[in-house]
């Protein structure tokens, strides 16, 4: 009977809903932010940035960025292979490594509603509201759905107010509350292994501490414990330590005598240091400080501002001293990330617009003014709707137009290179192939190679693969006198010496075509789909075409092949079927520099022809004239279709 009155009591009902309505705002709030779940790389994220850095990090379990994030990176390795494990090995690492943003962002959104209805005293409809704001606000919903850490940052953030609340409310009560100061400075000791930016609440929540309990001070077993408890995170810079030593190419830039030398060096944060800024002048910037207002708006921030003064003299001025380490710090780095620092400040101001919400309905519910309730509820939709509006182009990181900086290497899998291949290739293609190779799990048996590697590997009298791209660095930087061979529609073997070896074809032809060089005959190839591939990377049917020759050549020749269908050429649109190459090697070998015996590989993506399949193949051996037109040297025509 008890349990039945108390179930249908207001109060319980009312802590009902707002369980559910904080589940449908997680809900929603995980549906948009899967829905924009950074998906793709653009070049530049490749080349290096902290996104980029993450991810090595919690895929090969390396430090991040100084001062190595240990704890977060370790969650981040375990989070990347419980998601390869459900979701399969070649799932998109993108999306996993983001999601794991995603995972400490609904952490924070959960805080600060269960927050908002402690200073609310449970209105959930006002509580649901806010959060939902704070969850559109554009940098909190970008960070949660791409690979960085700040969501982690608010979430511990809002997890100290908490529990620096709850330990002012059961004093209140008259416990002594030991246990939230206990979980505080475990939380102090994780800031510590994690995001030292965080630690900017730490003493105000000290002085809002024992401003209320100086008495603390004088329980030295207390004091102990907490100490105990702050130092246990720390052990985990450990992993920084090891992983270091392990693996010195993850080290940076630098010189160091000794690991430990190193290790001192990197917990120093010299990089962000350096980003500091001891003067004036600039007083503004374009970013500092306006980004603050477009982040909230200006009713929010005013409010929200106002709102705090509404929580209590104590609690007030926990926050607004926060607020205002947060604001001195940002000034010092208004030339650096400062926008980032300051993510964990901007739920405070959105308690704030809460609190002042509340005071708000309370004074229309003292005067029967459902008028005021409703335009109170409006405007926080409004507030909603506009920024969701607002942010959604710059914040939904998903499929995103520029995101081709993994193209490069997809071209390269699609080629199927032999099992082992060592690759050279240009930056922005090694930066892809490595990241497909090592992070994707792709392929992980092929290599990119520096220039010098590559000199390495021909002076050792070894091969290695080039993408046609990197040719030009292969006669600049590795050997002028390389030759080349195809070995796909994006790679080319490069080695010193000819190759002379007969090669293996389905057709064979031995047709010599004037000016030393003869057509040896063809091959069909179709290149091994990896399940990873994407399905616009798929490769065309190949044919290669095999060259020797017979004497030195005395020009170059460009070739050009031309399906076709009852002995006549085939249009498409009123243009003709064709694939031309300026030289032969996917334009990277002129036929000027054969030797006499060397047999070349030429290999070719065939083009689409709409129509009946074609039924045969013209082979043109032909130069472009410098007095303007062609010269024919031959014109091969081989029966059967050639797809």
């Amino acid at each position: 009977m008890t349990s039945r009155l108390e179930g249908s009591s207001p109060r319980y009902q009312a802590q009902h809903i707002a369980r559910w309505v904080g589940l449908l705002i997680l809900i929603a709030a995980l549906a948009l932010y899967l829905w924009t779940l950074d998906d793709g790389l653009q070049p530049e994220e490749l080349r290096g940035g902290d996104l980029i850095t993450h991810q090595y990090a919690q895929v090969e379990a390396r430090p991040s960025n100084a001062p190595g994030y240990p704890l977060y990176t370790m969650g981040g390795w375990l989070w990347f292979r419980l998601g390869r494990l459900l979701l399969g090995p070649y799932s998109n690492p993108i999306r996993i490594l983001s999601s794991y943003s995603t995972l400490w962002a609904l952490l924070a959104l959960w805080l600060l509603y269960r927050l908002l209805l402690d200073v609310t005293e449970g209105n959930w409809a006002l509580s649901g509201l806010c959060t939902a704001f704070y969850a559109v606000t554009y940098f909190f919903w970008y960070y949660a759905t791409t690979t960085e850490q700040y969501t982690s940052a608010v979430a511990q953030t809002l997890l100290m107010i908490w529990l620096a609340f709850r330990w002012d409310a059961a004093q209140s009560r008259g416990e002594e509350g030991d246990r939230y100061l206990l979980a505080l400075a475990f939380l102090t000791g994780i800031g510590l292994a994690h995001m030292v930016t965080v630690l900017f609440i730490v003493p105000p929540i000290l002085w809002f501490v024992l401003a209320r309990r100086s008495d603390l001070l004088r329980r030295p077993r207390l004091i102990m414990k907490a100490i105990g408890l702050l130092a246990l995170p720390l052990l985990s810079y450990a992993y920084v330590y090891i992983r270091g030593a392990q693996h010195p190419e993850w080290r940076g830039v630098g010189e160091w005598e000794s690991t430990w030398q190193w290790f001192w060096s990197f917990l120093s944060t010299r990089q962000g240091r350096d980003e500091l800024t001891w003067s004036l002048s600039p007083l503004w910037t374009d970013e500092f400080p306006a980004l603050i207002w477009r982040e909230l708006t200006w009713p929010a921030l005013l409010i929200g501002l106002w709102g705090i003064s509404r929580l209590g003299r104590h609690r007030a001025a926990l926050i607004y001293s926060s607020l205002a380490i947060y604001l001195v710090f940002c000034f010092i780095d208004r030339l650096g990330n400062w926008y980032q620092v300051i993510m964990p400040a901007y739920p405070l101001i959105v308690m704030g617009l809460a609190v002042a919400a509340d005071a708000l309905w309370r004074w229309g519910l003292l005067r029967r003014a459902w008028p005021t309730r409703a335009a109170i509820l409006l405007f926080l939709c409004a507030l909603v709707g506009y920024r969701f509006m607002l942010s959604l182009p710059g914040a939904d990181s998903s499929g995103r137009p520029g995101d081709v900086g993994l193209d490069p290497g997809w071209r390269i899998i699609a080629d199927d290179p032999p099992a082992d291949a060592t690759i050279l290739g240009t930056l922005d293609e090694r930066l892809a192939l490595d990241y497909l190779t090592r992070i994707w799990g792709v392929r992980s048996d092929l290599r990119t190679i520096s220039a010098d590697q590559a000199r390495g590997l021909l002076e050792g009298g070894h091969t290695f693969l080039s993408t046609v791209d990197a040719v030009p660095i292969v006669r600049s930087e590795v050997a002028p006198e390389a030759r080349f061979s195809s070995a796909g529609v994006t790679l080319v073997e490069v080695r010193l010496t000819p190759r002379r070896e007969p090669p293996a074809l389905d057709i064979l032809l031995q047709r010599p075509v004037g000016d030393g060089l003869t057509l040896l005959g063809i091959s069909r190839r179709q290149p091994r789909v990896h399940p990873a591939l994407p399905d616009r990377f798929h490769p065309a049917p190949r044919l290669t075409l095999y060259w020797q020759a017979t004497k030195p050549i005395s020009h170059d020749w460009a070739i050009s092949l031309r399906p076709t269908r009852g002995s006549q050429f085939i249009f498409a649109g009123g243009q003709l079927v064709q694939t031309d190459r300026r030289h032969p090697v996917q334009g990277a070998y002129p036929t000027t520099r054969w030797v006499p015996g060397e047999t070349v590989r030429d290999d070719y993506a065939l083009p689409v022809i709409p129509g009946p399949p074609a039924d045969g193949l013209a082979v043109i051996v032909y130069r472009p004239l410098p007095e303007g037109g062609f010269q024919n040297l031959a014109e091969v025509h081989i029966p059967g279709n050639p797809y």
